[in-house]
């Protein structure tokens, strides 16, 4: 028998576009649910007008102008002004409980209540409204909350990718999980994923599906093949299971690690003899006869290059070379300038002559 699924989603109300989101306001987010938007509804929508009299309404008015207004009514209790937040503010937080299609186990009424119960104290912010939908293809539940906490306006902080993940943890442990409900896996994939096409495709064919689905069979192989988690789920198949008996265990790890050939990491093996690619070379060289062990950890590296001690770096020498001419040519180029020799005085004397007055010299004979 399949598994029966629980479905919880988390997301924030407002009109911002980031990452893709598509904007919503509460006042839509509440005439949807409600269903006061009649365009929804119709032979064109997912929404089955002649089951909608079996919606109800858990928690909040009946209408989505009274949910705006309660909304509002709550923030200025809370002192916050709404025309001081942001155009793209989030204006609420929506969580959806969905039931599997398949005859409801548990009973729809008393785990939406323990539903939102659940939500209400796990997140701490008020209900502004909760409505069970009965007229699409599973029951599912609508919760509104208003983010608002302590008197502050605490925006999606509470739904953040760590907080939404801790979330739904307690909600498949507290709720889900004791009502014999389980949360969808992550698709297969690599060699677990092949082992999952096969186990479908053998319970298929002990099913007689090929022969019954007739020219239709090739196009449900390529979906298998495409994805066969929604096929093990119709099928009953326990994911534990589609591993084959045959397959043998994992073996000894090799003796050489992992991407490194026979030859040692730095080496080349010409004609049985080894040879350095490195640079830096060794301080002693093996002889032609002795053979090279292959490097398997950093130690035996350590020990067949040597210490650092045993290096030999001659590029060093070039290096303290450089720095010392470096070191030169700043000493140089950072002595002081010799001061300048002060201009000369000029004087135009009696006569209409213009005369330099020489500070340097002792001779004052131009002045008399």
């Amino acid at each position: 028998m399949a598994e029966c699924i629980a479905h919880f989603a988390v997301k924030s109300i407002g009109l911002s576009r980031v990452n893709g989101r598509k904007p919503c306001t509460l006042l839509e987010a509440a005439r949807h649910n409600l269903r006061e938007i009649q365009a929804e509804q119709g032979s064109t929508g997912h929404i089955d007008p002649t089951r909608t009299y079996g919606n109800t309404v858990l928690h909040g008015p009946a209408t989505a102008a009274e949910v705006c207004a309660h909304a509002e009514a709550l923030q200025t209790a809370a002192g916050i002004i709404c025309g001081s937040l942001r155009r793209d503010h989030c204006q609420a937080i929506e969580a959806v409980f969905s039931l599997p299609q398949q005859p409801a186990v548990p009973d729809p009424a008393d785990y939406f209540a323990k539903c939102l119960a659940w939500l209400a104290g796990a997140l701490a912010l008020p209900v502004l409204s909760a409505v069970v939908h009965r007229d699409e293809a599973a029951v599912h539940l609508h919760v509104l909350l208003l983010p608002v906490k302590d008197g502050a306006h605490v925006g999606s902080a509470p739904i953040d990718r760590a907080a939404l993940k801790h979330l739904r943890e307690r909600f498949f442990a507290k709720v889900a999980g004791p009502a014999g409900l389980k949360h969808s896996g992550a698709k297969v994939r690599g060699m677990a994923k092949q082992w999952a096409v096969a186990a479908v495709l053998q319970r298929c064919d002990v099913l007689g599906l090929p022969a019954a689905n007739g020219p239709l069979w090739p196009c449900m192989v390529a979906c298998i093949e495409r994805d066969p988690t929604a096929a093990m789920l119709a099928l009953g198949i326990d994911a534990n299971s589609i591993r084959p008996s045959d397959t043998p265990p994992q073996s000894e790890p090799p003796q050489n690690p992992i991407g490194i050939e026979s030859n040692p990491i730095g080496f080349q093996n010409e004609g049985g003899k080894y040879q350095t690619l490195s640079c830096v070379g060794f301080a002693h060289s093996p002889s032609s006869n002795e053979p090279l062990p292959a490097i398997t950890s950093p130690g035996k590296l350590w020990d067949i290059v040597g210490r650092r001690s045993q290096w030999t770096a001659p590029h060093q020498n070039r290096l303290r070379v450089a720095r010392a001419a470096q070191q030169q040519a700043i000493a140089r180029h950072s002595h002081k300038l010799p001061p300048q020799r002060p201009s000369p005085t000029l004087r135009i004397g009696d006569d209409g002559l213009t005369r330099e007055r020489d500070e340097y010299s002792h001779d004052l004979s131009a002045w008399e």
